[in-house]
């Protein structure tokens, strides 16, 4: 057997790197399972492309369920934090004040910030459901009321 000599600062280092590796495996050996715990998922969704989310004042989270029936709509509307939204079942159509439309089938996530009013729409002959998570300053509305953009063809 060859012997290998560690110097005193290397034979610290080693046993330090033992009792971290010694240590994670005593958490893991440890760890508490779950128990009488039932989790439902309720939407999941994928967004289009990757976000970087930044929100201030957020002190308010609220969960909500839509559904719009076939024809319908959210009336046009800003929200005064963020809100994630998950399309559950159906289509939707997202129209911009910009006059630019956006469709979101089921499946997939999107997020609603700032101050351009919008409107979700039900173009299809099925419901619509949607779940979402507002965050928001404390005491805001979820939403305010816009007036419909005068200058889109899709009014």
């Amino acid at each position: 057997m060859k012997k290998i000599a560690l110097s005193r600062r290397s034979g610290i280092l080693a046993t330090a790197a033992a009792a971290v590796a010694l240590a994670g495996v005593a958490s893991v050996a440890t760890a508490s399972p779950a128990h009488d715990l039932t989790a439902v998922t309720t939407a999941e969704g994928r967004f289009g492309t990757p976000h970087d989310l930044r929100v201030r004042d957020v002190t308010e989270v609220v969960e909500q369920t839509l559904t719009i029936q076939p024809g319908g709509d959210t009336g046009w509307h800003v929200h005064p934090g963020l809100v994630v939204l998950t399309v559950q079942k159906g289509t939707i159509v997202r129209k911009n004040a910009d006059c630019t439309e956006e469709v979101f089938p089921a499946g997939s996530s999107f997020i609603k910030q700032g101050n351009v009013p919008l409107n979700g729409v039900n173009e299809g002959t099925e419901p619509v459901e949607l779940h979402l998570t507002y965050l928001k300053p404390k005491g805001t509305p979820l939403r305010y009321e816009r007036e419909a953009p005068k200058y889109c063809k899709f009014n």
